[in-house]
């Protein structure tokens, strides 16, 4: 009935010019509305207060940004955009609002830097609306050389390595994530030498497939220090025990790059599978790339100075007899050396003293456990050697 007596007010004389000012308006007043929210809404007042306000720890990040003083929207709405995009944009937003509303987010927000890695979402267009590296004078941190245009023709956008550039996180996270009550993560910093070597390598293949050099030259000057300051510290080289510091860095490497379980040296972990266009370059993620292994082939350098796999492989507990027995030099660097200690002795001779020489007492394990625990590692004609032959009373 409504919508008649508005269709018979246009069509009467009378009415139409009443019908047709207050229809303009409504009109303008909804226009006006909806502009006023869609300026509302692209301000990082409403990003940082609206959509992202229980995720301070990002607000933070970029405020602590070289990017503090942009918009938001300059960066994450495309550039050049259309009215179209725009409004597509600002309609998918509102699921980040919903997250925050309902307290379904988790932290860290954009765990993976999935908008960084990815050429639809932050394509190379996104930094070069302001960037213009033809005219830009480039001015890298000292000792690095960098040649963007050959990246950008290998299609390595610019977020590829600078993800963290306007979110920096140079501070003490506090979060929780209201999900899992864990608390918030930093993002990996792909400005750091192990993202740079998710595609440079010193073999013949990198984790994720894709091959740059990875020689020192290629990124450094001939008068950089290419040794960490870590190397220089006293104990370094030690080979054991709390003052080996290499030591220690290559076990902390290897449960960085631990997935699940910690990784054995020549094992590489498998790309993050490409679901859609998110993950265009299919690259690993950094804490699967070794530290040391940006300037060590790992299988070749420690190898030739321990003389024996380093670190030793999943199955070496079962298989290491043999170079036991053979090479018992190789093992002594790291275990006997450790102080107050009988290496061999505490698996292979459990029940004895170890401040005691082990022949002297050996035949009492022997009762507890039999013989038969001997022959793990020693063949069964051993014990006669010195028993049968006379050596030892029976």
């Amino acid at each position: 009935m409504r919508r008649l007596q508005i269709i018979t007010g246009f069509k009467d004389p009378a009415r139409r010019p009443r019908y047709i000012i207050w229809s303009g308006a409504v009109v303008l007043s909804l226009a006006a509305l909806v502009i006023v929210a869609l300026g509302v809404t692209s301000t990082n007042w409403f990003c940082a207060e609206g959509c992202h306000k229980v995720q301070d720890d990002t607000i933070i990040a970029f405020n602590r940004s070289s990017h503090s003083e942009l918009q938001c929207m300059s960066c994450h709405m495309k550039a050049n955009a259309g009215p179209i995009y725009f409004m597509l944009h600002k309609a998918e937003a509102l699921g980040e609002l919903y997250l925050t509303a309902t307290n379904t987010y988790s932290l860290p927000l954009n765990p993976d830097s999935h908008v960084a890695l990815s050429a639809k979402y932050f394509p190379e267009s996104q930094c070069t609306q302001c960037h213009d590296l033809e005219r830009r004078t480039v001015t890298p941190s000292p000792g690095i050389i960098i040649d963007h245009a050959v990246h950008s023709e290998a299609d390595i956008h610019c977020t590829i390595c600078h993800n963290r550039v306007a979110h920096r996180e140079d501070f003490e996270l506090t979060l929780i994530d209201p999900q899992t009550g864990e608390p918030n993560q930093p993002h990996d910093d792909f400005m750091e030498m192990t993202a740079c070597f998710r595609c440079h390598t010193l073999t013949d293949e990198s984790p994720s497939g894709i091959m740059a050099p990875g020689a020192c030259d290629a990124c450094h000057p001939d008068d950089f220090e290419f040794m960490p300051a870590n190397h220089f510290q006293d104990g370094f080289y030690e080979p054991f025990g709390d003052s080996s510091l290499h030591a220690e860095l290559a076990m902390e490497d290897l449960e960085r790059r631990s997935l699940e379980e910690t990784l054995a040296v020549g094992d590489v972990p498998e790309a993050e599978p490409v679901s859609d266009d998110a993950y265009d370059l299919g690259l690993v993620p950094v804490s699967a790339v070794g530290y040391c292994a940006t300037c060590h082939n790992e299988e070749i350098f420690c190898t030739d100075c321990h003389g024996i796999q380093m670190p030793h492989p999943t199955n070496f507990e079962q298989d290491h007899g043999e170079d036991g027995r053979s090479r018992p030099e190789v093992c002594e660097p790291c275990h006997a050396a450790a102080p107050g200690t009988d290496f061999c002795n505490d698996c292979h001779h459990q029940g004895a003293d170890p401040t005691r020489p082990w022949l002297p007492q050996h035949m009492d394990p022997v009762r507890v456990t039999g013989a038969q625990a001997c022959f793990n590692c020693h063949a069964p004609t051993y014990c006669a050697e010195c028993h049968v032959r006379g050596s030892v009373s029976q």
